[in-house]
């Protein structure tokens, strides 16, 4: 190895040259040669080139889409959104008229002021899934149907004076408008939702037109009502039963149940069922009898869970709620025990 060395024998002091054949490392006193010079150089040629190049390309790239940004964003679409899009459809190798057919849906409800964003994330997570354009289009075309039809069955609704009143009464200092749009987009997409989950619209049409009740009025829970709407498709009687989910949801409004409660209705009916392994029609007799009872919602939805569908002490079983099978004596068993409390909630 060739080193630059510092030599204090002369007057003046010179640097020379001279050959370490066996040295191995460098120290302070040291210098790299020439050679390894001009590989650290080129080294950092290459990189800072990588470096400039790279963003000039993803630019180039990104220009590909532009006629995509500028459609959604004349829209009304969130600029950040788009742009995250695009990123994933470059990474998925997602062409820009691809991605203009999957969006399309999206442009058209951002156009006509009705809720665009359940469009934007299905198609985001097709192309994390690699699921091919055409399939993403013809799913996002599908949620942009859904979406239309029911802003139909919301936007009446949402006029009624009585609904016009809550939505006002919880305002409070907002912006005029704003909770009414913000709610309007929510009835709107649960209710999407519903029907995505082969709810018939006729039986979210049913529920909305009933769930305003005077109870609901009085305490303007439009936000119960709100979760309500997301809660039918999930009871386990809404396929077979609608009209059984509809009557149970809107006495549970208008019991007083919290937006909270009424979320965890669906689940509770299911492990009401799976613990007292009675039919979902059985069930939904026993929650009904329940809230008649005027039970705290806490207490009913702790009754479910534990399977307790009768909702009085262990083993009461209020009348029509057995089994309906042949089990000798136990059929029917403490029928004439009626709950004098509640069951203890802690």
């Amino acid at each position: 190895m060739y080193l630059v060395q510092y030599n204090q024998t002369g007057s003046a002091g010179e640097y020379r040259l001279v050959y370490h054949p066996q040295s191995a490392s460098l120290d302070a006193n040291t210098i790299p040669s020439f050679r390894k010079w001009k590989f650290l150089a080129v080294l950092l040629v290459t990189v800072l080139s990588a470096s400039l190049f790279t963003p000039a390309l993803a630019q180039q790239e990104f220009a590909e889409y532009r006629n995509v940004m500028e459609q959604g964003t004349a829209a009304g679409i969130d600029a950040e959104r788009l742009e995250s899009l695009i990123v994933r459809a470059q990474e998925r190798g997602v062409t820009p008229d691809q991605l203009e057919g999957m969006i399309i849906p999206a442009v058209t409800l951002a156009e006509n002021d009705l809720p665009y964003l359940p469009v934007l994330q299905k198609a985001l997570e097709g192309m994390a899934k690699r699921v091919p354009a055409g399939s993403i289009r013809m799913v996002t075309q599908s949620i942009a149907g859904g979406i239309t039809r029911s802003a139909e069955i919301v936007d009446p609704w949402m006029a009624r004076s009585d609904v016009s009143a809550m939505v006002a009464a919880v305002s409070r200092d907002r912006e005029p408008g704003a909770s009414a749009r913000e709610f309007r987009r929510a009835f709107i997409e649960h209710a999407s939702y519903a029907v995505q989950q082969n709810t018939e619209e006729q039986t979210v049409r049913d529920f909305m037109d009933q769930a305003v009740t005077p109870g609901v009025v009085e305490r303007n829970a439009i936000s119960s009502v709100l979760s309500a709407l997301r809660a039918l498709p999930e009871m386990p009687t809404t396929q077979d039963d609608p009209g059984t989910s509809i009557r149970l949801l809107v006495k549970a409004l208008d019991s007083g149940f919290t937006p909270g409660e009424i979320q965890q209705l669906p689940d509770a009916f299911r492990s009401a069922q799976f613990h007292s392994e009675l039919p979902a029609d059985r069930v939904a007799r026993g929650l009904d009898h329940q809230m008649g009872e005027n039970i705290p919602a806490a207490h009913i939805l702790e009754n479910l869970f534990q399977g307790n569908v009768g909702g009085g002490p262990p083993g009461f079983t209020p009348p029509g709620l057995d089994r309906g099978d042949d089990r000798g004596e136990d059929r029917g068993r403490g029928r004439d025990r009626r709950p004098v409390t509640p069951p203890p909630h802690n």
